[in-house]
């Protein structure tokens, strides 16, 4: 009760509002610490997990992707941030570490977004069901997807294969 007596005013403050990455941070933070308990309450606050670019997020349809991505290739690179950050924290002083993948190797970036105060073990379930969800739905055969994880980020895809071969997906053999 504490927690939510103490968070209820934020909503209204981080609720539906335009973005910026002060305010995308604060939400990381908040979800870093306390989101297993914002999922719970069904607080508006909750990260979802999504995959994005740029900020925005992503509709997996392969039409949807087409467009976000119009110089895209059938090599992507998907971003995982660690523990109370968030996908825009991968650029740092004028520097975009997706961007430079795409620069220097032709990679597609994409960035996760998720809530990591969940235990990892559903943010590796829910990761890995993303990726066969973004595999199916690329405009192109992706013939090599590279995972790049940031601390927690890495623990969230070692879990993210474990549940990809209990489910038989796909997305495995083209890392």
């Amino acid at each position: 009760g504490a927690i939510d007596a103490t968070v209820a005013p934020l909503v209204p403050l981080f609720g539906e509002r335009a973005t910026t990455p002060r305010r995308e941070a604060a939400l990381a933070a908040l979800n870093g610490v306390l989101g297993d308990h914002l999922v719970d309450a069904r607080n508006p606050l909750a990260f979802d997990m999504v995959l994005r670019s740029e900020g925005q997020t992503l509709t997996l349809t392969p039409r949807a992707l087409a467009a976000a991505f119009p110089q895209r290739s059938g090599r992507v690179a998907v971003l995982l941030h660690g523990l109370c950050m968030n996908d825009l924290q991968w650029r740092r002083a004028g520097h975009d570490h997706g961007r430079a993948l795409a620069r220097d190797l032709d990679y597609t970036p994409v960035y996760l977004r998720y809530n990591s105060g969940l235990h990892i073990s559903t943010n590796g379930r829910r990761f890995s069901a993303l990726l066969e969800e973004l595999v199916g739905a690329w405009p192109e055969p992706i013939e090599d997807l590279v995972i790049i994880g940031h601390s927690m980020g890495g623990l969230v895809t070692r879990s993210s294969l474990h549940y990809a071969s209990i489910k038989g997906h796909a997305w495995p053999a083209r890392l």
